[in-house]
């Protein structure tokens, strides 16, 4: 685990791996206003992450743990191969959260990530305390 705050002042947790590849996985959490959807904190996420090289963008409707989510796909070519990052985004109260996964090996990682997603769960009650550290 690592955190490198200077990525986004939102990153919260970092989880990499080397096994077999590359593999990354970060907790972003960030005010959200409600009056927005999950899809348009991707799409101004998705007009950032294009400034600096990602591409073959894809969108879709996701859901974690039965409640209503956004994915985001994309990916960038690095000097050593291909990098291609899952985003999910999902709202609770007045906090967004983003989880980021990245790898090496999209065929083989895009089906573990979508499975961690599911297992993601955000807390009502610790969002608050979130909140208000925050």
């Amino acid at each position: 685990m690592t955190l490198i705050p200077a990525n986004s002042p939102y990153e919260r947790i970092r989880f990499v791996s080397h096994e077999a590849g590359k593999h990354v996985l970060i907790v972003f959490r960030e005010t959200y206003n409600p009056l927005r959807s999950p899809k348009q904190c991707a799409e101004q996420r998705q007009q950032v992450l294009a400034r600096v090289g990602f591409g073959g963008f894809a969108d879709s409707p996701a859901t974690i743990q039965s409640k209503p989510a956004w994915r985001l796909d994309l990916e960038k070519l690095e000097n050593w191969g291909l990098w291609s990052c899952r985003y999910y985004f999902a709202a609770e109260g007045l906090l967004l959260y983003r989880l980021g996964f990245g790898t090496s090996d999209k065929a083989g990682m895009f089906p573990v990530f979508d499975r961690v997603a599911q297992s993601f769960a955000i807390l009502a009650k610790a969002a608050k305390r979130a909140w208000c550290r925050n």
